[in-house]
């Protein structure tokens, strides 16, 4: 009975999705150093303290893989206060690889398992991922539907003074506790044009990016929610059921970063507090999985490369592919680089970038190419136009 009982708890374990992603969390091994000093013969509180100075190190390489050291020195005190003063937290296992005297010196080595999933929700948490990124303004476009009622969806009023949606209320919640910036509805509605096309519960990615450029927001959240009756629970209470599909779409580029469905039930002897509560706890749901796939994708792009379309303009064919060469050869912040398309005089290329668009655009604008001279016309998070033309050896 017991192995039975304990099977049936393993298999709901790996059905909760807050589960899986806590089973799936990435971690990365790194070496350090820690160093303490021998008081009065101590060398096994030497050794302790050598210990902890060394996860402490470990703590900060695994920092540095998930943000720039420029940002590190600039929150150092609030890194520092947050982050480094609970190291242990962080490290999942550690082996010592060596352990020296100098003097009164005692140096320990050590390998270390830092869990980056969790140091990634906790920089997060103190908004330095989110400073990495250039603080993206985001806006919602998500199209609830409770039991018996219209469709509320703000952007089709020119006022945009709709009632923020329950679904809508629960991403915001979820989303300002991690730093995220939204744009009023009021505020957008004076800069958006919205069509006959727009009105619509099924808004593409496209008209997603449309409507977010126009309210100057870089990350756009659409998706749609509806909540129906279910049935009766014990002949009094109503049982209402809530789905809602959403996905988060970059003005710039309109990619689709990350998507997240939920279902979510309520019972209420009111049939419309019902469907509202079905709707809120969906949306927290769904809320909690994009945030957490946005906020990987933010991590990876941080620590590792990430992909900029940029447009080239003022060369021809044969000019193009000797450009190309420069980049890949010449730009130290460029690891890939691929041709999307050319077209008379202009081409579109993505690269795969160690540097943020910012950086990649000033390496470019203080780098002599020589043989080209460069301009930057436009850039925004993710993508870059440049104004190139060719020059004759003196």
């Amino acid at each position: 009975m017991q192995a039975i009982i304990r099977l049936l708890f393993l298999a709901l374990l790996f059905t909760i999705p807050g589960a899986q992603n806590a089973a799936a969390q990435e971690s990365r091994t790194v070496t350090a150093e820690g160093v303490a000093m021998i008081q009065q013969g101590a060398v096994d509180i030497a050794r302790d303290a050598a210990l902890e100075d060394a996860q402490k190190r470990a703590v900060e390489q695994a920092i540095g893989i998930l943000i720039e050291s420029q940002t590190q020195v600039e929150n150092y005190q609030l890194i520092s206060d947050k982050i480094l003063a609970q190291t242990k937290g962080y490290i999942k296992r550690y082996n010592v690889m060596n352990e020296t005297t100098q003097g009164e010196l005692l140096r320990v080595v050590i390998t270390a398992e830092v869990a980056l999933g969790k140091l990634e929700d906790d920089l997060s948490g103190i908004g330095i991922l989110l400073v990495q990124m250039a603080k993206p303004r985001t806006m919602i476009l998500i199209a609830e539907q409770n039991i018996g009622g219209p469709v509320n969806a703000w952007w089709w009023t020119s006022s945009g003074q709709v009632d923020i949606s329950a679904a809508e209320n629960s991403f915001i919640d979820v989303f300002t506790k991690k730093g995220f910036e939204f744009v009023d509805h009021e505020a957008a509605a004076q800069d958006i044009k919205v069509s006959r096309a727009y009105q619509t519960q099924d808004l593409s990615a496209g008209q997603a990016r449309t409507l977010g450029n126009q309210a100057k927001a870089e990350v756009v959240i659409v998706g749609k929610a509806v909540s129906k009756i279910a049935g009766r629970v014990g002949g009094v209470m109503l049982s209402a059921q809530a789905d809602i599909s959403v996905r988060a779409v970059r003005t710039d580029t309109g990619q689709v970063i990350a998507s997240a469905t939920s279902h979510a039930a309520a019972v209420h002897i009111n049939d419309q507090t019902a469907g509202i509560e079905a709707l809120r706890k969906a949306g927290t749901q769904a809320a909690e999985e994009l945030l957490t796939k946005i906020l990987a994708v933010f991590a990876k792009e941080v620590g590792g490369t990430r992909s900029i379309l940029i447009t080239i303009n003022g060369l021809t064919k044969d000019q193009f592919v000797k450009f190309k060469d420069v980049l890949r050869s010449q730009v130290r912040a460029i690891k890939d680089l691929h041709e999307k398309s050319f077209s008379g005089t202009s081409a579109v290329i993505q690269v795969d970038s160690k540097s943020s668009t910012q950086a990649l655009s000033d390496e470019l604008l203080l780098r002599n190419f020589g043989s080209f001279s460069v301009q930057v016309t436009r850039s925004t998070a993710n993508t870059m136009e440049l104004q190139v033309a060719p020059q004759s050896k003196p």
